[in-house]
Parts: structure tokens; sequence; C-alpha cells
């Protein structure tokens, strides 16, 4: 029987229900042998997990549970794959924080063995470990290939170097996901360590985050607990299921070598999530500073995406656009889609494992999905189920407001209080101006000007100057810290809303260097 618990107060069964649904339909359908699945709390949360199921085997035989296996389970170890990336990303920001790399360093500065094995025209430089961090390296995506070389040495993966790797894009103008990038990574923590990228990862992360289901090997790891992996053979039923070895343990692991758990992985991704929580600042530091946790989490390279389909309904036949802005950070997925917001992921897909880690960036809730055959659909899983909190949830994902700075709030104070004074008097307030504009304001627009316009914007609204007396910073629309709008309904059949719209300057004691009035909509 599928199981499920319910950890928190926050979620309703009826959630629960609809979550589990989903992944115990894609094992009923044979989408995945067994998965095992956690809903992530995020800042507002004390639970790491509110929520979590699981359903299918750890093993299949013949399309039946192997004699010697159980369901899967919370406590199940499956391979994350690829979302290894992310702690070999954060390995080489916590160096570069401890001033022993620097990110725009070639890689060969630090892995001898990489000089020369990039194609690269005459203008060209080597890859950075920015580039390669980012995916923008140029050099072949390498799945298939990639993920069947897990164990391979550090005397091999020289010769592979030796031998040259070729590229499609110039280095530094693409997006093309490469293991190999991660792979040279890895190395770059073995040279400056003097040791090994897994132990390292396991001694800055794994330990003080308390992951210590995770490892890299089937020895390091309880046997009992660990989901065996099944290709996909080209059948429909249960059968599809064969079982495959584990693969061993060497420089390709960097990319994609880490087995771990749902609770593990939902500790990983709240400390990932944590650096954009509304008191980040306030909070321990902990293995990875930061701002260099945010950093991890920016879109650096844009990941181009197809348009959507043009509508046949439509005689001009245009698309209408893209579904979501996407591209890379380090070692993580950042997208931006209409209806989430922005999302933070990464997938694994990985010989006989599916995976897949995301979150919402603004209240840090997320889901973490670990199956056990190739192709599992966890990444589309994870998104429904993130998609289904939303819509029956939407508290949970409430979008943080945007807060003014102070010297924000006491300008728009005092850039009301002229305006009051310009609409109701014969002459400028002066010393509100003088004291509060930037000394650009009246080379931009006169004060006698920005009078007659506030004016002419009130009449088109159908409004009078004391409609001004009603207007306070606090109930102003924040665009910024450094910028604020005011929009007033108008008067009468069809008439515009008088809009007002504030903007600080940069300097840290800014002046206003704008204060705009005008009218939109109706007319």
């Amino acid at each position: 029987m599928p199981e499920t618990s319910l950890l928190s107060p926050t979620l309703p069964s009826s959630v629960l229900d609809a979550v589990s649904a989903l992944f115990d339909t894609a094992v009923a359908e044979h989408r995945t042998s067994g998965v095992t699945w956690a809903i992530i709390g995020g800042h507002d949360h004390q639970q790491a997990v509110l929520a979590h199921g699981a359903a299918g085997h750890r093993e299949l035989t013949g399309g039946l549970p192997a004699a010697s296996t159980a369901p899967m389970d919370r406590a199940t170890v499956s391979r994350i794959a690829s979302m290894t990336k992310s702690f070999t990303a954060a390995t080489i920001l916590a160096l570069r924080d401890e001033g022993r790399l620097r990110l725009d360093d070639p890689v060969s500065a630090h892995v001898p063995e990489a000089a020369g094995a990039f194609d690269l025209a005459a203008d060209e430089h080597e890859p950075t470990l920015r580039q390669l961090l980012t995916m923008s390296g140029g050099l072949v995506t390498d799945n298939p290939w990639g993920d069947r070389q897990q164990a391979m040495t550090r005397e091999e993966f020289t010769a592979t170097l030796r031998g040259g790797l070729g590229h499609v894009h110039r280095v530094g103008t693409g997006f093309e996901y490469s293991n190999t990038g991660y792979a040279l990574l890895g190395r770059v923590i073995d040279e400056i360590t003097g040791g090994d990228y897994a132990s390292e990862i396991r001694r800055r992360f794994l330990t003080p985050l308390g992951m210590t289901a995770s490892g890299w090997s089937g020895q390091e790891i309880d046997a009992a607990q660990l989901a065996t992996g099944h290709r996909l053979a080209d059948r429909t039923d249960a059968t599809r299921f064969e079982p495959v070895p584990l693969d061993g343990h060497g420089v390709y692991g960097a990319m994609a070598g880490l087995f771990s758990t749902v609770d593990d992985i939902a500790a990983w991704v709240r400390f990932l999530a944590a650096a954009d929580a509304p008191d980040a600042a306030a909070r321990e530091t902990g293995p990875l500073a930061t701002a260099s946790r945010r950093e991890m989490q920016q879109l650096h390279r844009h990941h181009p995406l197809g348009s959507l389909p043009a509508d046949p309904e439509d005689p001009a036949r245009t698309s209408p656009g893209f579904d979501r802005v996407r591209g890379y950070g380090y070692g993580l997925v950042v997208e931006h889609f209409p209806d989430l917001g922005e999302v933070i992921s990464h997938s694994g897909g990985y010989p006989g494992y599916g995976s897949f880690m995301v979150w919402h960036r603004d209240s840090g809730v997320g889901v973490v999905a670990l199956a056990n055959s190739k192709y599992a659909p966890a990444t589309p899983l994870s998104m429904q189920t993130l998609r289904l909190l939303q819509r029956e949830l939407p508290a949970l994902f409430a979008r943080r407001p945007l807060q003014a700075a102070p010297r924000t709030v006491e300008a728009a104070e005092a850039a009301l209080a002229w305006l009051r004074g310009v609409a109701g008097a014969d002459t400028d307030p002066d010393p509100l101006a003088d004291a509060w504009f930037a000394d650009t304001m009246d080379l931009d627009v006169p004060r006698a000007e920005r009078r007659r316009r506030l004016t002419a914007a009130l009449a088109r609204a159908g409004l009078d100057a004391p409609v001004l007396e009603e207007l306070r910073a606090e109930g102003a629309q924040v665009l910024s810290r450094a910028q604020l709008r005011w929009t007033v309904p108008g008067r009468g059949p069809g008439a515009p809303s008088l809009r007002i719209e504030l903007l600080m300057d940069p300097r840290r004691d800014g002046l206003v260097q704008s204060l705009d009035t005008t009218t939109i909509g109706a007319r």
C-alpha cells in the first residue's frame, strides 16, 4: 500500500490526498517503479517536512516485488543524480569565499591536465570556473554518455582530457548542459583541497546539515534502505522495469554521484532557500555564506526556450510568446512562471533513477521526489504538486511585500506635502522642494511646469486638490525600495485615474530625482 503522512496542520488532509493521488497514479500506470516524495516547509514553517508519501517498491523483478525488497518509504535511499551539481557548485563557492580560487580562473589554473583540452578558436580563452558552473563553457551536452562515466578514475579522466574535448558553441556565448564541465569542477575541488570532492562535500555540507543518510556509493549507505534502479524495457506493464547494477564511484560523481533521502534533501533545500528568507541577514550563516547561496540562485546564463505554438484560430498565426523565463545559476535552475513566480530547482536523470527538487523563492515551500526508474516523471509530478498547493492553499505562496527604504518614506511625505501646497497655493512651497528635490529636478521640469502638469492631471481625472490630502506614504504601491506609486480613481463616466510616481536618486541619503503626475486609463 502507498505510504502517506501529514505532519503539519498547515496542509489539510484533502490536499494530502490529492498530492498522493498524483504519485500513486504514476506508479499504478507504470510510469515509474517506485517513488518517495515530500512537501518541504517554507520560511514560515518550523518543520522541514510538512507531508510525505511513497508508492511502489524498491525493486521489481518480472514486474513483481523482489523477494528481499520492501515498499518505497520515507527512509528509502535513492540516487539523486544531477541534483548533485548543486553540492559541487556550493563547494566551489565556499572555496572562493575562502580566497582559494577565483570564479574567473581558467580551469587549467587548478587542473593542469585541462590545458589544451578545449577546442578553441584563435581569439578564444579557455573556459573559466564561472563558465563551467553556468553551463556556458561550450562543451557538448553529454547526458547519455556522461551518465555512464561515474566510475572513471582520475587517470582515465586525464587521458580523456589529453584526447581533447569537442564544442558546440564558443566559450561564454550560450547555454549547453555539460556533465563533463562539472566533472572538471570536481577535479578543481580535489586539487585545491588535496583530497577528493566527495569527502569535501561531506565535510562541508552533509555532516553539518545532518544529512546522515546520504552517501556516494553502495558501500557508504545502508543497503537495506537502498532503492534499486530500473531501466525501461519496451513493454507497457510492470515487467518493463528491469533492475540495473550500481555504477562505481569516480570523477564523474561530482556531477551525479550522490545518494540521498527526501528528508536529507529537504534539509538541503531549506538551507539554500533560507538565503531568500525575510530575516536571512539575521540568520546564522551555516556552512556557506548567505550571499553565496543567493548567488547560486540567480540566473547567470539564459536558457533559450522554444516559443509556444501559434493559435490555430488566430488568423495571424502568431505565437503568444513563452511559458516562462528559464536559466542556469550555479548548479541550480532558475525559472519565472506567470502563475508561480520564481522557482529554483534541479532535476536528476540517470540510468535507473529520476529525481527533482524545487522550491518557491518567495515562500521557500518546496517539493522533492526521488524515483527508482530511468526517466521517471519526478519533474512533472513535483511541479503539479507545487501548482496544486498554490491553487488550494494560496496563503502558502503569498509573495512578500516590498518594503520602501525609510529614506524613501520620509521623502514621500515631503513630496506629498509639496504637491498639496502646489495644488492649493499661488506659489510653490519652496522650502520643501529645496530640501528634498535633487538638483536635476528643476533642470528636467521647472517647478512652475510641474504645477501646471498636476493641475491638468487633476482636471482630466475630475478631481479636486483636496483629494491629495488623503494620500500617505504608507499607502503607496511600493515598486522598489526607492520607488513609490499612488493611483487615485477619477470621478465621472470614463474619467481616467490620477497617477503619481516618485523615484529617489542613488545616493545613500538620496533626494527625489523624479516626481511625475499624469493620468492613466479611460478616455
